[in-house]
C-alpha cells in the first residue's frame, strides 16, 4: 500500500508527467479533483496540451473543457501506468498548415523516441470540434464530432476508432470506423491509418456556382500525408445554379489525399454525367502563385451524348441539340469565386456526329440542306429530316464565354467554317465564316431570287461544282437567326481532320 500511495497515478503530481510522456506536449491543467470510490480516478478542468517552449515544430493545440479519468484498483497493482476509461468534455483540437509534407522540421529527439509507459483503455471525446487551420488566413476545415470513441492506445501500437461528425465544406454528415498509429509527435503526417467512411447529405451548394447533395463511400490506408482513397461518389441533383438544370452525376475514383496540406490527386477517376462516361485524372493543389488551392483536371470522353452538357449549361426547358459526344481538354478551376462558371477555364476539342436540333432550328437546318443540295422546296417544313454530320471544333472557355477558333459543321449538301463566341450565361450566339453548297447560289434558292442571283452565279461557283457564301449566325441559341453574305472571296473548303 506504501507503494500504491507513493505512485498513485490519479494525482496531479503523476498525472501532468504522464500525459507528456504519452503524447509528447507541454500540459498544463486549472483545477484537479481525485476520488477513490467506487473506483479510483480524477477530474481535470481547463486541461491544455501545447506546443513545448523549446519545440518549434508545427504542433496541434488541445484544449478540454473537462476531463475524467476512471481506473480499476488491480491496475495499480499490475499495471500502475494504465488508465482504463477517459472522458473528455468539450474537446477541441487544432492542427496548423504542416511544412515539409507533414513532417515538423525538426529531428524527434532521444527523449521523443522513447516509447511512453502509459496506456489507455478507452477514450470517448462526444461533443467535440477538430480543426485544420490554413496558412492564408481562410476559415479552417471544422469537423464538429457527435460521437467519438477511440480504443487501446499504448506505445507503438495502432489504435481503433469509431466517429460520427458533421463537416463544414462541403456541410454534411460524416461516419468512419478504422485504426490510427501508432502516435508519432515528431512527424505527425507520417502517422499510420487504414479505414473506411461514409458521407452523406453533403449539400455543395456552399460552393458559389454549383448545387447538390452529395453521399459517397470508400475506403483508405497509408498515412496522414499520403493516404490512398478508393471509393465511389454520387450527387443526384447535381447543377449549376444558373441555370440550375439538375442531372446525375456518379464516379468511381482512387486518389491520393494528403490531410495535412488539404490536396488531392487524381489516380483513376471514372465519372459518368447523366449517360455520359468521363475519364479524369489531375488533383487539387497548393498554387505557389496564388497561395491557395485551386482544381487541374484533365478529361476524355470518347462515347458522350452533347445533351446532357448542354442540358448542364442552357437555362431552356430542353437541350438545344441531341448527338454522339467525343471530347478531351483540360479543365482548370483557379479558385471558387463569385460562380463556377466565372472561375472555369476550359481548353479542350469536341466532336458531334449524328446531331439532332430542336424543332425550330432543325427546321432551318432540313431547309438548309435541302436547298444546298439543290432540291426545290416552298417552305422548311417541306425539307427532309438531316442529321449534323459533324459539329467539330477547337474551344476554349473562360469568363463565362466559349470561343471557338475554327468550328466545322457538316449537313448533307453544305459543310460550313466559322469562327465565333457562345455565352454560357446569356446564351447568345455570335459565329460567322463561309457555308459552301454542293448547288450553285441560284439553285439553292427558289422563284424571283433563283432568277435574280443566276447572273452572279459563276462569282461563287467553286472550282468543280455549287457555292461558296459567307454566312453569319447570330442570336438566341434555342431560336438563332441565320443569313448570308454573298462574297468574291473564294476559299478552298478543308474539314476538321
Amino acid at each position: 500500500m506504501t507503494f500504491i500511495a507513493s505512485h498513485w497515478p490519479y494525482s496531479q503530481k503523476m498525472l501532468v508527467p504522464a500525459l507528456q510522456e504519452a503524447f509528447k506536449t507541454n500540459v498544463t491543467i486549472q483545477h484537479f479533483h481525485r476520488f477513490y470510490f467506487p473506483h479510483p480516478g480524477c477530474e481535470v478542468e481547463s486541461l491544455v496540451l501545447g506546443r513545448f517552449e523549446h519545440s518549434t515544430g508545427p504542433q496541434g493545440l488541445v484544449t478540454v473543457q473537462k476531463m475524467t479519468m476512471t481506473g480499476r484498483y488491480s491496475d495499480l497493482l499490475f499495471r500502475p501506468y494504465h488508465f482504463a476509461d477517459i472522458r473528455l468534455d468539450g474537446l477541441h483540437v487544432r492542427i496548423p498548415p504542416q511544412s515539409g509534407h507533414g513532417t515538423s522540421g525538426n529531428h524527434p529527439s532521444d527523449e521523443d523516441l522513447q516509447p511512453s509507459k502509459v496506456s489507455i483503455g478507452l477514450v470517448t471525446a462526444n461533443g467535440s470540434v477538430l480543426e485544420f487551420t490554413n496558412e492564408n488566413g481562410d476559415a479552417p476545415l471544422r469537423f464538429e464530432i457527435h460521437k467519438l470513441r477511440v480504443q487501446s492506445i499504448s506505445a507503438g501500437k495502432p489504435m481503433s476508432y469509431q466517429v460520427n461528425m458533421s463537416m463544414s465544406k462541403p456541410s454534411g454528415e460524416l461516419e468512419s470506423t478504422g485504426t490510427f498509429g501508432p502516435w508519432q509527435s515528431a512527424q505527425i503526417g507520417k502517422i499510420p491509418l487504414n479505414g473506411s467512411v461514409k458521407l452523406t447529405g453533403a449539400k455543395l451548394d456552399k460552393y458559389d456556382g454549383i448545387g447538390g447533395t452529395l453521399q459517397s463511400a470508400e475506403t483508405f490506408s497509408g498515412t496522414l500525408d499520403q493516404a490512398q482513397v478508393i471509393g465511389e461518389a454520387t450527387v443526384p441533383d447535381f447543377h449549376l445554379k444558373w441555370p440550375g438544370h439538375p442531372i446525375q452525376l456518379f464516379s468511381q475514383f482512387e486518389v491520393m489525399v494528403n490531410a495535412l496540406e488539404g490536396e488531392a490527386r487524381l489516380r483513376d477517376v471514372t465519372a459518368k454525367l447523366g449517360q455520359t462516361t468521363l475519364h479524369v485524372q489531375g488533383g487539387i493543389i497548393k498554387s505557389p502563385r496564388l497561395k491557395h488551392r485551386e482544381t487541374s483536371l484533365d478529361f476524355t470522353i470518347l462515347r458522350g451524348r452533347a445533351e446532357d452538357f448542354l442540358w448542364l449549361f442552357n437555362s431552356a426547358s430542353k437541350p438545344p441539340m441531341l448527338g454522339n459526344l467525343t471530347s478531351s481538354g483540360h479543365i482548370l478551376v483557379p479558385k471558387f469565386g463569385a460562380g463556377f462558371l466565372e472561375e472555369l477555364v476550359l481548353n479542350g476539342r469536341f466532336e458531334v456526329r449524328d446531331g439532332h436540333f430542336q424543332r425550330e432550328t432543325q427546321l432551318k437546318t432540313n431547309e438548309l440542306s435541302a436547298r444546298a443540295q439543290g432540291k426545290k422546296i416552298k417552305d422548311a417544313t417541306e425539307a427532309p429530316e438531316v442529321a449534323v454530320a459533324s459539329l467539330a471544333s477547337d474551344v476554349t472557355i473562360e469568363r463565362d464565354v466559349a470561343h471557338f477558333s475554327r468550328l466545322y459543321f457538316e449537313v448533307p449538301g453544305a459543310r460550313a467554317r466559322v469562327q465565333g463566341t457562345y455565352d454560357l450565361k446569356t446564351h447568345q450566339v455570335d459565329l460567322r465564316g463561309n457555308l459552301w453548297t454542293d448547288a450553285s447560289v441560284s439553285e439553292d434558292t427558289s422563284g424571283v431570287k433563283a432568277i435574280l442571283l443566276k447572273p452572279v452565279d459563276p462569282l461563287f461557283r467553286r472550282k468543280h461544282a455549287g457555292a461558296m457564301v459567307a454566312v453569319v449566325m447570330d442570336g438566341d441559341i434555342d431560336q438563332p437567326h441565320f443569313g448570308t453574305e454573298l462574297t468574291k472571296k473564294k476559299t478552298a473548303w478543308q474539314n476538321s481532320k
